[in-house]
């Protein structure tokens, strides 16, 4: 489903949309000149690396685009549903003015979770594995930071550190002034409610003996929101429709949705309790890019309407450009590179930052072609 490893590796490309192909040819023909609206949307909803954007087109704004209009308005329609989108630098420079000036809603200082590895005499640990190792960095209210990293570098184990969901070995986490690894249990078990984390498998993170309906109205019972069952019940079908399901899918199980579904309920699920702050862990990467791009509008949307605070996980780092206000590169468990997201993709400072860069496939026709004469050399002059 990832265009730009397809742009890369293939030399032909078959386009199937319901089961049918809609469109097929070189690979430079249909990254350079695709004609089918359903292709156009494909390589429109991956997040674009030159301009920062508001929400991301999807598969239904080019299908609709078909329907309404000639070839020539098509084409006219794709550059004004992408032109729409791009937010400008006076804007996006405003937001992290106005960011700043809210102060941080969550600190994290010389935070270190480490696993003992190897037991010497008596069995004391003699080695440690320091996935988190003293890293520090604040996230301000209402802001997105982007925490990127190739795997086990350790970002999803610092951010469930911060939830305490794995405990620390040392340092502080300050959430809206309190102190979380202080806390006993039931202090930690009320201050979940403002913390939520969204999974990377939507599947795994669902009872599948509940319905999806239950899965979500029960954080609320346990935190004792919302009144009563009924109350609740009503409360579980707006939170459906805001993440653009339907109150009678209530009583499904999370077998009967697909991927994309599944993670519209744990989002759904996460809403629940009113939180504050999110953490989503990689929770787009197991989903094609028509699909990601739904569920990462219905993010941006989220944060707008709610003010939500995100940590945003992924190795993707292009998602990470659209999701995030500022970015934090981790390696080997520390923080290597951290600032504005557009910054960092602009000239990134260290070495490894450039390489994690270098390494995001790219679907502009330019790159294609680059990586088509690349290929035909090596068959020209193959490796002895």
């Amino acid at each position: 489903h990832d265009l730009g490893v397809v742009a890369e590796i293939a030399d032909k490309v078959l386009v199937m949309y319901k089961g049918e192909i809609v469109e097929q040819g070189p690979v430079e023909d249909i990254f350079r000149n695709p004609r089918h609206p359903y292709t156009k949307g494909l390589l429109a909803c991956r997040p674009r690396m030159d301009v920062r954007m508001k929400h991301l087109p999807v598969i239904a704004d080019f299908m609709q685009s078909a329907a309404d209009g000639s070839l020539e308005e098509i084409q006219g329609s794709v550059a004004k549903i992408v032109g729409a989108a791009v937010v400008s630098p006076v804007a996006h420079l405003e937001r992290q003015a106005m960011l700043q000036a809210r102060g941080p809603i969550l600190q994290v200082h010389n935070l270190k979770t480490w696993f003992p590895q190897r037991n010497g005499f008596l069995g004391r640990a003699k080695t440690f594995v320091k996935a988190v190792d003293d890293v520090s960095f604040d996230v301000y209210d209402g802001e997105t930071v982007g925490l990127v990293g190739e795997s086990g570098c350790g970002k999803t184990t610092l951010g469930r550190s911060i939830l305490r969901l794995q405990e620390p070995t040392s340092g502080q986490i300050i959430f809206q002034g309190k102190d979380v690894t202080a806390m006993g249990a039931s202090a930690l078990r009320d201050i979940r409610k403002d913390i939520q984390i969204i999974f990377q498998d939507p599947y795994s993170s669902l009872n599948p003996r509940m319905n999806i309906g239950n899965a979500i109205l029960e954080p609320m019972y346990v935190h004792g929101l919302h009144g009563n069952d009924k109350q609740r019940r009503q409360k579980v079908e707006e939170l459906l429709d805001k993440v653009n399901l339907q109150p009678e899918h209530f009583g499904r199980y999370p077998h009967e949705f697909s991927g994309g579904q599944r993670q519209r309920v744990c989002i759904a699920r996460a809403l629940a309790v009113e939180p504050k702050f999110i953490i989503c862990d990689e929770s787009v990467s197991a989903l094609d890019v028509s699909v990601q791009a739904q569920v990462l509008n219905l993010l941006v949307g989220l944060r707008q309407e709610f003010g939500f605070s995100y940590i945003f996980i992924s190795h993707d780092l292009s998602v990470v450009k659209f999701m995030s206000d500022r970015m934090v590169v981790m390696n080997k468990g520390k923080i290597v590179e951290m600032g504005l997201a557009d910054d960092i993709y602009a000239a990134p400072k260290q070495i490894y930052t450039q390489a994690l860069i270098a390494a995001i496939p790219k679907g502009d026709p330019e790159t294609v072609l680059a990586a088509i004469a690349l290929r035909k050399s090596a068959r020209a002059f193959p490796t002895i």
